[in-house]
């Protein structure tokens, strides 16, 4: 016979379960955990999750609140810390738990957002190696965002703060620490960073939802390269076998011989023969198709030998890494994703202070063999170049690819990457930060873009705008012009990269924004080492218009030219006097070599260069410059009717024009 319970009881016993499955623990965001700055503000934002319903008091400093979680878990406050003082402070919140976040400081935020070059570590600027161990301050932290890509919009990202110290100022963004540290010290407050930056994306990565609705031609490149991505497995399962079969059917495949007999520290080396990479194989006598060995000697400075790793930019053949003698890593046709990958980073213990032995093995079962791309070796804070003289020896040469064979090969699939899907990486990173209150956002991308920068400037609008929407504020958005990048030329260009730079420039046109001028900072590497003057020149401009500081805080802009018979007069918007800075006899093309050009003069007779200037036929020429108080007066004899100028249109010009703060002048064409 089965006991009978009171139906009070049960009612009292499902109530209890009901109450327990309603509470849930409170949770915060990794954006709130120990050591973060919050926002000075009247309106700071705090937020997190907890069981529908249940009430959540706050606390900071003196400062209290409280609020009840939504139907959907979440609860959000607004807390007025404008008067509690810097801290730290210990962040309290109550609910069914009690949670504390030590070490909170209440400061300015600044979110550090872009490519690789906001990406860049302190570890690898030329500044690092001495800034690094003076870097402790405790009012100076950063948050790092994970690199995450989603479909969805996250609301809450992987990321912990840090303090600036020796131990771990390397993992600071270069630019944001420069900038941070000068707006720390001038405003004696606390500063944090947020980082959330990733490598060669577009502007489109960064996208909200919101703008592909509104354009069906981004929705529809959206759905293109996501429809990629979706296809690669299947697409990569179906190539693998076909070029194995490709390969014993025309007798392409792989057979190493010892690797020793190569790689080895010791192996003779007498019969090797000197090469000059990089370089397709075929110009330096080597084979087109086949398996070829290459060494050289590293030597390596007393120093860290930590975050080593070394780009051999094969991006077309398979290869093999070998360091003293041992295997690091290698590219095979299992291995490659979508592409082939040029950097291997190198594990702690393979490298040593002084000689060293670097051995690549390249594989090329098709044809034209080449190491095209910079080679270089990077070691803590050091950049070694290793383009240059090297030893190289074959171990077999195939013979050349039949017409049929060639038609046969299977075309490697693409894969373009979660990150290159457009906006998701909006998704993962900036979404996740838009409950918090920041005072700005510093942004350094645009090089992955210079392939179509005719409609950069649509996108990187609709970035500023949707961030601006979805955090709710028309905050300060001060950005980074593209800095000089590649060899120089001896003539006038049509430059991709100072079209993408014009584009840049027409975000002066919204509100709240500003833009550090690099035309002076930049090299040959497309990630140039020198970041602190990048860094100040942001700080400059956010301690004049955000902080209302006195001071300079831009070069001078082109504001309008008149044409006077055969010459060109320009004027410039008032940001100090008009200078011609001394430009040196030599230069150094890539920080990486201590080498050094002749610094080729384009106009020698006059003060200024950069200048180019044509009629109406287009043609463009060099033209002799000067500067007549606060206007700049352009002309050449081979153009009698002037029609049109520019200035610094190239990518990596060479151009003098500064004003007496010690600012650049911003590219710019006229006449057009």
């Amino acid at each position: 016979m089965k006991k009978q319970f009171p139906l009070s009881l049960l009612l009292a016993a499902s109530l209890g379960l009901f109450s327990a499955a309603a509470c849930a623990d409170v949770t915060l965001p990794s954006l709130l955990s120990a050591h973060a700055v919050l926002q000075k503000s009247d309106h700071t934002q705090i937020w997190g999750k907890a069981a529908a319903g249940e009430k959540v008091n706050i606390s900071l400093g003196s400062a209290h609140a409280k609020t009840t979680a939504g139907g959907d878990g979440k609860w959000k406050v607004s807390m007025d810390v404008s008067g509690i003082g810097e801290g730290p402070f210990d962040l309290t919140v109550e609910g069914a738990n009690r949670l504390v976040v030590p070490d909170v400081l209440i400061g300015e935020v600044w979110v550090c957002s872009g490519q690789s070059n906001m990406a860049f570590g302190l570890s690898r600027a030329a500044e690092g190696a001495q800034e690094i161990p003076q870097s402790a301050n405790v009012m100076l932290r950063q948050f790092r965002v994970a690199n995450a890509a989603s479909p969805t919009e996250e609301d809450d990202c992987k990321g912990a703060w840090i303090t600036a110290r020796p131990e771990n100022a390397k993992e600071f963004t270069a630019v944001g620490y420069f900038f941070g540290k000068k707006l720390q010290q001038t405003l004696h407050q606390p500063v944090g960073l947020i980082l959330a930056a990733w490598a060669g994306t577009s502007a489109m990565s960064w996208l909200p939802p919101e703008a592909f609705d509104r354009d069906p031609e981004w929705k529809s490149r959206q759905a293109s390269v996501q429809k990629r991505l979706d296809d690669y497995p299947t697409q990569k399962e179906q190539y693998l076998p076909a070029y194995h079969q490709w390969e014993i059917q025309f007798k392409r495949a792989d057979h190493p011989a010892d690797p020793a007999l190569y790689a080895a520290e010791k192996a003779p080396v007498g019969d090797w023969k000197k090469v000059t990479l990089p370089s397709a194989l075929k110009t330096v006598g080597l084979p087109d198709s086949g398996m070829v060995w290459f060494r050289k000697t590293v030597t390596i400075p007393p120093g860290s030998l930590e975050n080593a790793m070394i780009q051999i930019g094969a991006a077309r053949d398979f290869n093999v890494l070998y360091v003293n003698g041992k295997k690091i890593d290698e590219t095979t046709v299992e291995s490659m994703k979508g592409g082939f990958d040029v950097r291997y980073t190198i594990p702690a213990g393979a490298l040593k202070e002084g000689e060293n032995t670097l051995a690549i093995r390249l594989s090329t079962p098709s044809e034209r063999a080449t190491l095209p791309s910079t080679l270089f070796l990077g070691v803590g804070t050091s950049r070694i170049l290793l383009n240059g003289e090297w030893l190289a020896k074959v171990e077999c040469e195939l013979p050349a690819l039949t017409d049929e064979a060639r038609k046969a090969l299977p075309t490697v699939p693409p894969n373009p990457g979660t990150q290159s899907v457009p906006g998701r990486i909006f998704n993962g990173m900036i979404h996740p930060l838009m409950a918090s209150t920041i005072q700005g956002v510093l942004w350094y991308q645009g090089e992955q873009d210079t392939g179509q920068p005719g409609g950069y400037w649509k996108i990187f609008e609709a970035v500023i705008k949707g961030w601006r929407a979805g955090w709710g504020s028309d905050f300060p958005f001060y950005f980074c012009q593209l800095p000089n990048y590649g060899a120089k030329k001896d003539q006038p260009e049509n430059s991709l990269w100072a079209q993408l730079r014009e584009a840049q420039s027409k975000a002066l046109a919204l509100p709240n924004t500003g833009q550090a001028v690099l035309i002076d900072v930049g090299e040959e590497d497309v990630h140039p080492i020198y970041k602190k003057e990048v860094g100040e020149r942001l700080s400059r401009i956010a301690l004049s218009r955000s902080y209302k500081q006195t001071g300079v805080d831009s070069g001078p802009v082109y504001s309008s030219m008149k044409i006077e018979g055969d010459k060109i007069c320009l004027t410039f918007s008032s940001n100090g006097k008009l200078v011609a800075k001394p430009l040196p006899a030599q230069y150094q093309p890539t920080s990486m070599s201590t080498a050094l050009k002749p610094l080729v003069r384009n106009s020698p007779d006059g003060e200024l260069e950069g200048f180019a200037i044509c009629g109406e036929d287009k043609k463009w020429v060099w033209a002799t410059a000067k500067i007549q108080g606060d206007s700049v007066l352009v002309w050449s004899p081979a153009v009698p009717k002037p029609f049109a100028v520019r200035y610094a249109w190239a990518n990596n010009p060479t151009c003098n024009l500064y004003n007496d703060a010690g600012l650049p002048a911003s590219p710019f064409q006229a006449g057009q």
